[in-house]
């Protein structure tokens, strides 16, 4: 090869390799302080798209998660409602119970009766109770009890899909506990859970030994057994929602920890080949500096013929 001083080709040469290497050496430095094997397209184009998706699942599959437990503990709260309700039905039973006896006059009788109509009250305050400002029991309307968009109806949905999949939610149907549409005057409709004990016919003092409140012939033992045996089935179905919730949200959990795992596969740097990569990057980075600066000294024989 001629020598000569306008075109140095082994400093370009040399240059060229140390820029590479510089760009890979930084690259490598990227990965190690970010601890992702993908910091821009250019390292992973079809990765990158694949574990943005994945990211976003897992951020929905957390609040999927949020969104499970919130439901857990409004069934826990409403479970909590029916079994006041399941006590207030029992004392009642009870009252009535005291009431059958024939040593009992008419005053007997209304104290009784005094205990009792506060006890109804306060059923048909239960049917307004809330959670977080929602409405936790629905009304007597049946056509409304599956419907998700009225009061005391919800749908929890259990997957990050949310409601694209049809088979990924939990219905919580409406649960009617007492009718207060009336105020103090309640009718007897049977889809709601307490309708014996609280019918407006037994409103007023103590006529008789068999009629006026607490001691009115029409409010029967059968029927206050009747409502508490509604109450024990809405308290098992609320169970059963939970317990079918609970293993929704460790579905949740496992899902979404496979998810990580998976986008972890994709993005994560394996510190230990990155940085032996980076040591031997860091090598030729350096030995291409030297490289660079003794071709470049190449020029100087030239230099020095021109001088003899």
């Amino acid at each position: 090869m001629a020598l000569t001083i306008s075109t140095n080709f082994a400093a370009a040469f040399a240059a060229r390799n140390l820029e590479k290497n510089h760009d890979a050496l930084t690259n490598s430095l990227n990965k190690l302080s970010s601890g992702h094997r993908i910091n821009r397209p250019t390292d992973d184009a079809g990765g990158m798209s694949v574990q943005l998706k994945m990211r976003a699942a897992i951020n929905r599959g957390r609040a999927t998660k949020n969104n499970i437990q919130n439901a857990i503990s409004l069934l826990q709260t409403q479970d909590g409602v029916l079994q006041t309700a399941v006590s207030l039905v029992d004392r009642i039973a009870e009252l009535k119970a005291m009431t059958n006896d024939p040593t009992k006059n008419s005053g007997d009788l209304q104290n009784y009766n005094e205990e009792y109509q506060e006890l109804r009250q306060q059923l048909i305050t239960l049917q307004d109770e809330k959670f977080n400002s929602v409405t936790m029991f629905a009304d007597l309307n049946t056509s409304t009890i599956t419907d998700p968009t009225q009061d005391g109806v919800f749908r929890v949905f259990t997957t990050e899909q949310g409601d694209s999949a049809s088979n990924s939610s939990v219905l919580i149907s409406g649960v009617n506990l007492a009718d207060a549409s009336a105020g103090t005057s309640v009718g007897t409709d049977e889809t709601a859970l307490v309708t014996h004990t609280i019918d407006q016919s037994f409103t007023g003092s103590v006529a008789s030994l068999t009629s006026g409140g607490i001691a009115d012939s029409n409010l029967t033992m059968s029927g206050i057994l009747s409502d508490l045996q509604k109450l024990a089935n809405a308290r098992a179905e609320n169970g059963a929602l939970q317990s079918r919730l609970n293993y929704a949200y460790d579905q949740a959990s496992i899902h979404k920890t496979n998810m990580e795992a998976a986008r972890s596969r994709i993005i994560d740097v394996d510190i230990a080949e990155e940085s032996t990569n980076f040591a031997r990057l860091n090598i030729l980075t350096q030995a291409g500096a030297s490289v660079l600066s003794q071709a470049n000294a190449t020029s100087q024989v030239a230099l020095r013929l021109l001088s003899a």
